[in-house]
């Protein structure tokens, strides 16, 4: 997750689940919503086996009177978990243990991406479900969903502030698109480091790509943007440098995946066969995707350890 500024940019989005929707992750997500407020994080929450419009329970609605979210609680309906949802989350958070596993084995597509809110916080165990409960039961649980999304709104706001700064380069061929993107980073307050070229005057792609990969190589900027004409020049330079792995993407799930399994540290696009508007949703998928390692990483050792021979 990196940086989000206030208007604008790579937004965040948190995702918080229980069973039917009504109790837990409503009270969740309204007390989220309550810490995060005056950022660009979206908080929504749904249900594994919620009945879609169904009412949030009274005992929540009370629970969270005194702290001035019952409106929130009154109005909000209830609604089933999907793949969609979970693929357009950046973070789940559940309520329970039974709640990731099920989410995990249904759709483990997103399992890098699902933590219990005990554990992304650094507790173990699970929060206690208080449907059918009295009014004392709700205010346990709602003073416990409290504490614990205080805590977890602190971590999100520290990850909200690691600057990602990125090395950006085209060639000529790849100029006009290369200021579409730095438009977009200086409107969206992504920081970035221009290393041309600076007009449409031709130049020798290799040049361009060496300094760009070379910078990323040495841990100077965390991910690289590349641009030729077809972004084949590029990527092929790019990658002669040890340690870069530059992935020419065309569409907007490759660039999740290069990034997701590949750890891609460079985005190469083509300027003349990507339009602007999908150049910038690459873009922005990309740098807001982080690596699912696990058994990729161990064939990307595998990359590395060849580089050496």
């Amino acid at each position: 997750m990196y940086k989000i500024e206030k208007q604008g940019g790579i937004v965040l989005q948190v995702l918080f689940v229980c069973t039917g929707n009504t109790c837990r992750s409503p009270m969740a997500a309204a007390l989220m919503k309550q810490e995060l407020k005056g950022t660009s994080v979206r908080v929504s929450s749904k249900g594994l086996f919620a009945l879609d419009g169904e009412k949030a329970s009274k005992g929540s609605i009370e629970a969270l009177k005194k702290r001035g979210l019952n409106l929130e609680l009154e109005q909000h309906k209830a609604q089933q978990i999907t793949a969609k949802v979970l693929e357009d989350s950046d973070l789940i958070l559940t309520m329970t243990t039974s709640h990731k596993d099920y989410l995990q084995r249904h759709f483990s597509e997103t399992a890098n991406k699902i933590y219990t809110l005990k554990e992304f916080v650094g507790e173990e165990g699970d929060i206690t479900d208080p449907y059918g409960g009295s009014l004392a039961d709700y205010e346990r649980t709602a003073s416990e969903i409290e504490r614990l999304v205080k805590m977890a709104a602190i971590i999100i706001k520290r990850k909200m502030q690691m600057v990602l700064k990125v090395a950006l380069g085209s060639d000529h061929g790849g100029f006009e698109l290369k200021e579409e993107v730095r438009k977009y980073f200086d409107e969206n307050g992504i920081e970035y480091e221009d290393f041309g070229c600076f007009s449409q005057e031709s130049v020798d792609y290799p040049d361009i790509a060496f300094s760009v990969a070379e910078s990323v190589a040495k841990g100077e900027y965390p991910v690289g943007i590349l641009i030729c004409g077809t972004g084949i020049g590029m990527s092929i330079a790019a990658n002669k440098v040890p340690g870069i792995r530059a992935a020419l993407v065309g569409d907007v799930y490759s660039a999740k995946m290069a990034r997701e399994h590949n750890d891609s540290n460079i985005l190469v696009l083509g300027g003349r066969v990507t339009g602007k508007n999908l150049a910038l949703y690459i873009v922005e998928t990309f740098l807001k995707t982080d690596f699912a390692g696990g058994r990729h990483a161990g064939r990307l050792k595998k990359i590395s350890s060849h580089e050496s021979c």
